[in-house]
């Protein structure tokens, strides 16, 4: 078990926009009906983004210690170990930010997200951050979070590179 990082509501303003830009991408993508598949929700606060109360949009959260104060009826939050592969319930679009680089070992998590049935928003830091962070254990570069992804069944979209955040995000189209 790798212990979390969380982003908490003592975090404000442009510390938190970035951590925020990446739900609000993935939330261009939701249409109503849509289940969505938050891996490493943490503290849960992406939920109001990704699935604000009275969009049609049901959320669920799966983190290694889910936190939520949220009470919503569309949100769903559950422990998992994200090193397992799980399927919890069938789900169109999948985001995991800021987590690949803390698994030992990723593949399972990347193989639950590539279960949903039209888009994967994910990103990774693309600095070093091994040693640096106790948290970290794998490095990233720049276009490296594709070879994740991209497949037969899974195509890049678009990335979008965050230079105050030091991360790159993916956006992966089910073909």
């Amino acid at each position: 078990m790798v212990a979390p990082e969380r982003l908490n509501d003592d975090v404000t303003g442009p510390e938190r926009y970035g951590h925020e830009a990446r739900y609000l991408i993935a939330h261009g993508l939701t249409i109503p009906g849509d289940t969505v598949l938050d891996a490493a929700c943490g503290t849960g606060y992406g939920a109001t983004i990704l699935a604000p109360h009275g969009s049609g949009v049901h959320y669920f959260g799966i983190d290694i210690k889910p936190v939520s104060a949220h009470t919503c009826p569309t949100h769903r939050f559950v422990n998992v170990d994200l090193q397992e592969q799980m399927t919890p319930i069938p789900f169109d679009v999948a985001v995991s930010f800021e987590t690949i680089e803390h698994l030992p070992d990723y593949l399972p998590l990347i193989a639950t997200l590539k279960s949903a049935r039209r888009w994967i928003i994910a990103s990774v830091p693309v600095v070093p951050t091994v040693g640096v962070n106790p948290f970290h254990r794998h490095d990233f570069v720049p276009g490296q979070l594709a070879e994740l992804f991209v497949d037969d069944e899974w195509e890049l979209f678009q990335t979008v590179q965050q230079p105050s955040e030091v991360s790159e995000i993916g956006v992966f189209r089910h073909r």
